[in-house]
């Protein structure tokens, strides 16, 4: 064996290519050399409870399989032993992350870790944690035993956690032990964590979570958090953590009374939020939303919202000119959405005209690369107003206009403005749009005087697109719409029309199958 194969950091490299835990289990049995760095790869990524339950004695435990639940339960048969312990610890101290106290495979019954067992693997009286070297877990509570045991398994180093309460079984009442563990601060039992994501099913009880959130303004080396239900005074505890970079949370209904109860400003200790780069509000009302962007002056890399209720046009203008008035100059992904922007079954004559006098602040966001828009308005575009965004983002990569909903408006760009927009942005992969095909949409349309005036770079075989969906249009000629697409789409592209809910008329999906059919002919010649 050559020496170089005898040092551990080239054995972890190697070692960590191998896909698959057979190999690796040959490798730890078979060569001492290799032993300890394969189990180390083998044992680093937990999957569930049961894995390291099953490399103790078997008379230590036994398996039930539940056909009907399509689930395999693990329970203890006697107590554990001090040689017990030894045996566990030969691979837990090896355990890095943690997928959960259960596995919910794709394929195979689900392993169910009894509450007995994890108390008993995780006792009040133990020296150390369970897994000592532990950085990331990832724990969903389905029962106060799950949520018992977490401070007593993991270590202080614990660096990313993952907490999601489950409704399987019922939470009963609060016990002694229960309330002593839903309120254990998080500086205390995780004071190096840099990555919290907690959240809860509905019906959850408060407590659960609520009990946790007063710590949160303690974390120093907190960098990203997820956690949709936290409290208006807990998101301003977040604005003045000094390591966080991602924040995502809901906005409560509430909020914008909150933020008028507070000081200007200018009187807080720090400036606000002052790394974070990524946003993301997952739900809230528009003028939540806008109270907060007017609120704090972020300078944000990344803003996603999604609207609890649909935004009328004004609100959207005055969003939009909050972000451009603020330091994020320099937003390169922007999203927006309304929570009703699928589920809704309104007719699209109820659909607000969003114009592009609405849109200019975005025109200011000059690094713009993803921009996606799912709202209940009906989005008006000329030629004019493409060619202006396309002018203002040539390195746009996505571009997707209400994907979802039908465009309750004619005033839309025609394909010469399509191929201008393609030709100006040629980075352009995802494009989302409604197009007005009625200039080609004709018997006599020569595909040629589209790609004469179409640079040759973004031609069928060329160019970065590759999806492209338009919204719903009534296709005359399907042999004209599929010329024009085969001359603009490179063969590696994704073509569709988008149907939303039931308003289009079957003729039109008839005709748009006729057009990909021809399309694709075109293409395979």
């Amino acid at each position: 064996m050559h020496q170089a194969l005898l040092i551990e950091e080239i054995q972890l490299s190697i070692f960590n290519q191998i896909l698959g835990s057979r190999t690796l289990y040959a490798l730890a049995r078979t060569c001492q050399a290799f032993t300890e760095t394969a189990l180390d790869v083998l044992w680093c990524d937990l999957d569930c409870f049961p894995r390291l339950i099953q490399c103790m004695p078997k008379d230590l435990w036994m398996s039930e399989l539940n056909q009907e639940e399509h689930s395999l339960a693990i329970t203890l048969c006697r107590p554990i032993s001090s040689g017990d312990w030894a045996i566990l610890q030969k691979y837990s101290r090896r355990v890095r992350s943690v997928r959960g106290p259960n596995n919910h495979p794709i394929d195979g019954p689900v392993w169910i870790t009894d509450d007995a067992l994890l108390l008993a693997l995780c006792p009040p009286s133990a020296p150390s944690p369970l897994l000592p070297n532990l950085t990331s877990l990832r724990w969903h509570v389905s029962s106060d035993a799950h949520l018992i045991a977490l401070r007593r398994l993991v270590p202080s180093s614990l660096a990313s956690l993952d907490l999601w309460f489950e409704k399987d079984r019922f939470f009963g009442p609060v016990s002694f032990d229960l309330n002593s563990a839903i309120q254990f601060p998080f500086t205390q039992v995780f004071p190096s964590l840099k990555t919290l994501i907690a959240g809860a099913e509905e019906g959850i009880p408060p407590y659960l979570l609520e009990g946790l959130q007063p710590s949160i303004s303690q974390l120093q080396n907190l960098g990203t958090i997820d956690w949709p239900h936290l409290r208006s005074e807990n998101i301003m505890s977040l604005a003045q953590l000094p390591t966080l970079t991602e924040a995502s949370f809901n906005l409560p209904s509430n909020f914008s009374q909150y933020i008028g109860t507070l000081p200007p400003r200018s009187s807080m200790r720090k400036p606000a939020f002052s790394k974070v780069h990524k946003l993301v509000i997952k739900y809230a009302a528009p003028a939540a939303v806008l109270s907060f962007l007017t609120y704090f002056a972020l300078d944000l890399d990344v803003v996603s919202v999604l609207f609890c209720d649909p935004p009328s046009p004004s609100q959207i203008g005055d969003f939009l000119s909050s972000l451009a008035s603020s330091p994020s100059r320099n937003i390169r992904f922007l999203s927006i959405n309304d929570i009703m922007q699928i589920i809704t079954g309104r007719n699209r004559t109820e659909y607000q005209p969003l114009t592009k006098h609405k849109l200019v602040p975005l025109l200011q966001f000059k690094e713009l690369r993803h921009l996606r828009a799912n709202l209940q308005c009906s989005i008006i575009l000329n030629d004019a107003d493409l060619l202006e965004m396309a002018n203002a983002w040539p390195n746009i990569i996505t571009l997707e206009l209400n994907e979802h909903l039908p465009p309750g408006s004619h005033v839309n760009p025609g394909p010469y403005a399509l191929v201008a927009l393609l030709d100006r942005c040629p980075k352009l992969s995802v494009l989302s749009i409604q197009v007005d095909f009625s200039p080609i949409d004709r018997v006599d349309f020569d595909p040629l005087s589209i790609a004469d005036s179409f640079d040759s770079r973004h031609g069928r075989n060329g160019g970065n697109l590759r999806s492209l969906s338009f919204g719903e249009y009534n296709i005359i000629n399907p042999d004209a719409i599929a010329k024009f697409l085969a001359c603009i789409v490179p063969d590696e592209a994704c073509v569709d029309m988008r149907w939303p809910l039931s308003f289009m008329p079957d003729i039109y999906e008839e005709r748009w199958g006729l057009t990909k059919q021809i399309f694709n002919s075109i293409r395979s010649t």
